[in-house]
């Protein structure tokens, strides 16, 4: 993986703390302008060298903090980038915090020394006063807006990463920020540092002039307290903006993914710019944006498949002299493990088959395609009779399905010169044979497929005089539901009306199904739909 050192390297992220060597100088200049007294004790070449003394802390500090990264960027590897990234803010604020308490005991220890070498006395008031606001401006408002400086160079820097397809921050290399810099508790570090840190050190310089008379540790007094005030307006606006133009650059970004997901644009990826809870919702953004992509893929594999099975279907009705025929099947998901077939023979026979695999999906589609594929391979056969088919349908079935998973099979051939339909129900739903006057349920002559490899089967034999119907259908039809209750429709209701309407054209009688259905409020279909009808003409 090659990582572009553009927008990640050194000299990038030292011109990102600019605003640090900046403010030092206004502060130093908001001191000469009040005339502090601070300028009578230091001596000028001191002020000349104390921005240098800070730019040499505050890089080293830069450096120490960056290097895990360059040191990634050697590497080239991304897992060692995210790493390196994820520990920057910590790094950050040790070096930083260092570096400001470093520089703090320099600027104190040389106004100790310079005040010991001039004429200039300050008590104990003084120096209280001269080290909280130093401390303030120097040691925590400093350090705590180079901690934000870096984590807007660090959110800006993963932004443009994932430009280049390098997302920084997977989930499994989440690094926790402190808990006091997390985006939640963020307010609250702003609120203490430029609200009841400095409100509490004014505090402190009230009691410290209310408890003395002396002049001349009154104005030294009041004019730390307005250097801690400059320092207050300066910083504190800066402070707030850079975390606030952070926060508004991430959350734009979250708005992107969220625009994502509402333009169903599940191709796209939202750069995770930082590891608190707005880097947990960036990555719970991408899962998502993932996962619908991944669905979205997987719709068309089902169509696919969809499509596949539709294949596997009879593509039109047999021509079979004094007969008609007709099919219906209906999924309930892309793909389904319900299956009918009409299979014509070499010896002028047809085989009619109606089938449910038990389960739903994929699984149950397999097997049906298994079916079909042994099926057609056996109808081939020349001496091949229905006890033979389903022996060896049988066997193979439960050698090749697991789980406790069966089918349930209801197979027949007929025979159109002499009549005769030769059949077996292998543990299917009966089906309804309308002869002359009376009906006749076709019921089960073994258990279903797939569960005993030597199952004892049997074969029936009728013959179909003008005018008998038989009609098949799965479970998909006697288990629909209503959907205030569980009532099934059940198959005496199925019985009750193929009664009264066995004399129409096997092409209506699946409409005429489901009408009933919807009719009687059993509506709920949450099971794959299946119907096989065979009638002799009246007339031949």
């Amino acid at each position: 993986m090659k990582i572009d050192k553009q927008h990640i390297g050194i000299a990038q992220y030292l011109r990102s703390l600019w605003v640090l060597p900046v403010l030092l100088i206004m502060m130093q200049g908001f001191i000469r302008i009040t005339e502090n007294p601070v300028i009578a004790i230091i001596s000028p070449w001191m002020l000349l060298l104390a921005p240098f003394v800070f730019m040499l802390t505050f890089v080293f500090a830069a450096f120490w903090a960056h290097q895990p990264i360059r040191l990634a960027l050697k590497e080239q590897t991304q897992k060692s980038l995210e790493h390196a990234m994820s520990a920057l803010p910590l790094r950050a604020l040790k070096g930083f915090g260092t570096a400001g308490l470093v520089y703090v005991i320099y600027v104190l220890a040389m106004v100790s020394i310079f005040t010991a070498l001039s004429e200039y006395t300050l008590t104990t008031r003084m120096m209280i006063a001269l080290d909280l606001a130093v401390f303030f401006g120097l040691g925590v408002l400093i350090p705590t807006l180079a901690v934000a400086l870096t984590m807007a160079w660090m959110a800006k820097a993963r932004k443009k990463l994932s430009l280049q397809k390098l997302f920084i921050g997977n989930l499994e290399q989440f690094h926790s920020y402190p808990w006091f810099i997390r985006s939640s508790n963020r307010p609250w570090l702003i609120f203490g540092i430029t609200s009841l840190l400095p409100v509490s050190i004014l505090g402190l310089f009230s009691w410290l002039m209310l408890g003395t008379t002396s002049e001349n540790e009154q104005h030294f007094i009041l004019m730390q307290a307005m250097i801690l005030f400059f320092d207050l307006i300066v910083g504190g606006i800066t402070l707030v903006w850079v975390t606030s133009h952070t926060v508004r650059r991430i959350t734009k970004e979250l708005a992107t993914g969220v625009n994502f997901l509402r333009q169903g644009r599940f191709d796209g990826n939202v750069a995770v710019m930082a590891d608190d809870e707005m880097g947990e919702l960036a990555r719970g953004l991408n899962t998502a944006l993932a996962g619908l992509k991944e669905r979205d893929s997987l719709k068309d594999s089902l169509a696919i498949a969809s499509d596949i099975q539709r294949g596997l279907m009879p593509r039109g009705e047999p021509d079979i002299s004094g007969y008609i025929t007709s099919g219906f099947q209906q999924s309930c998901y892309s793909v389904g493990g319900d299956y009918y077939d009409y299979i014509q023979r070499k010896n002028g026979s047809t085989w009619f088959i109606i089938a449910d695999v038990s389960g739903k999906g994929y699984p149950a589609a397999l097997t049906v395609a298994n079916l079909q594929a042994m099926l057609h391979a056996l109808a081939n056969g020349e001496n091949i009779s229905l006890l033979d088919a389903g022996t060896y349908i049988n066997k193979s079935l439960t050698y090749s399905l697991q789980g406790g998973r069966f089918v349930t099979l209801f197979m027949a051939e007929l025979n159109p010169e002499s009549n005769e339909l030769q059949w077996m129900n292998a543990g299917h739903i009966p089906p309804f044979l309308w002869q002359k006057d009376h009906l006749t349920r076709l019921e089960a002559t073994s258990p279903p497929f797939g569960m005993l490899s030597d199952l004892p089967l049997r074969v029936e034999t009728l013959f179909m005089t003008p005018g008998n119907t038989l009609f098949a259908c799965t479970d998909g039809i006697t288990e629909a539901k209503k959907a205030t209750g569980k009532e099934m429709f059940s198959d005496h209701r199925v019985e009750t009306w193929f009664s009264e309407r066995h004399q129409l054209d096997p092409s209506v009688i699946p409409s005429s199904m489901l009408a009933r259905l919807d009719e009687t409020g059993f509506n709920v279909r949450d099971d794959d739909i299946t119907m096989l009808c065979l009638k002799r003409r009246s007339h031949v």
